[in-house]
């Protein structure tokens, strides 16, 4: 189909010895009914012939750029790479995993979607996983004020309970993110400290502050193999509350920060003091750590939040909670209580 009249889209796909994903992702790209794309290929030293790969499977396709880092420079700081090489009139730019197979009409059902509405900053679509393509992965994430990630949709039967338009969230997920460019260069790029997710939220609460929206473009859809690679639970306890803290210090204002924080940190002394208790030193030493990373690197974070105070936010933080969900002190128990089971 030709594409006549219609602007340049961008994707980035970053790549650490993904081999087994990339026909069906790529693929799925270059047949796409809308055709004006380019894909940046980038690929952080994988040492599984995924570069050789590509470049015999789809080199020929003008449409191709790889990018060959000389390092694993870590999926955030690797996905800004690829951003930064992207074609400079480009007005759209999609962050894409590179374990995805999207739908045929895709880029046109998103491309539509953000042309609708200028207003509309940021989106993603409905995922569903790709071992079982009726299931949702969700349809995007919402926080409440204290950080805590709620995933609307998860694990669902689609039934189509989400409509056939668009969304309104918190956050999508760069595991398929549409973007826009000026925006981003508004902003700025992906934060490389969130280096186990939050990194989508982060970027997220920067469109709200530019008074932009983020949507799921419930219409369109994407399949994604999610990973079945156990994460100890130290280690996600420990992300989490480091990114919690690091967010909640560069995004909110100053009096909105002790109002948070306090809690947060109310929080974080609880399960400290319920580990020391019951001698579970694994957890206890994740939030140890987690509060010393963020005291660490606290000048980092205070630089960020002048740098978004002074040059992006526009909207105070009450508009800003108003799109979060409130906090519910019950499911905030589990959540806080699933942490206490070493599994």
């Amino acid at each position: 189909m030709a594409d006549a009249g219609y602007p340049l889209i961008s994707i980035v796909i970053l790549n650490y010895n993904g081999k087994q994903f990339l026909d069906r992702c790529l693929t799925s790209i270059f047949n796409q009914s809308f055709s004006n794309f380019e894909v940046v290929f980038v690929d952080n030293a994988s040492f599984d012939g995924s570069v050789n790969y590509v470049k015999r499977r789809f080199g020929q396709d003008a449409r191709l750029k790889i990018v060959e880092n000389k390092g694993n420079s870590g999926p955030i700081a690797g996905n800004n790479v690829g951003i930064r090489l992207v074609n400079r009139r480009t007005p759209y730019v999609v962050l894409l995993n590179n374990d995805t197979e999207l739908t045929e009409n895709w880029l046109y059902c998103m491309f539509n979607a953000m042309e609708s509405d200028p207003m509309i900053g940021a989106a993603g679509s409905k995922q569903l996983l790709m071992d079982d393509r009726k299931r949702l992965q969700g349809v995007g994430s919402f926080i409440d004020p204290c950080g805590f990630n709620y995933q609307l949709g998860e694990n669902e039967i689609d039934t189509g309970q989400y409509g056939d338009g668009t969304l309104e969230i918190f956050a999508a997920g760069t595991t398929a993110l549409f973007i826009r460019t000026d925006l981003l260069r508004q902003i700025g790029l992906l934060d490389s400290n969130y280096d186990f997710g939050f990194d989508d939220v982060d970027l997220c609460w920067r469109v709200w502050l530019r008074r932009y929206k983020v949507v799921c473009v419930s219409r369109c859809a994407i399949y994604h193999k999610v990973s079945g690679t156990p994460r100890r639970l130290p280690h996600v306890l420990f992300h989490r509350e480091k990114n919690r803290i690091m967010t909640t210090i560069k995004n909110y204002s100053v009096p909105y920060q002790f109002r948070f924080l306090s809690l947060i940190l109310s929080i974080d002394l609880s399960q400290l003091l319920w580990f020391a208790f019951t001698n579970n030193f694994p957890m206890f030493w994740a939030i140890g750590r987690a509060l010393m990373w963020d005291m660490k690197h606290f000048r980092y974070m205070w630089a960020q939040h002048l740098k978004i105070k002074y040059c992006i936010r526009k909207v105070s933080d009450k508009e800003i909670i108003s799109h979060m969900v409130k906090i519910n002190p019950i499911e905030l128990w589990r959540r806080i209580g699933s942490q206490h089971l070493n599994k």
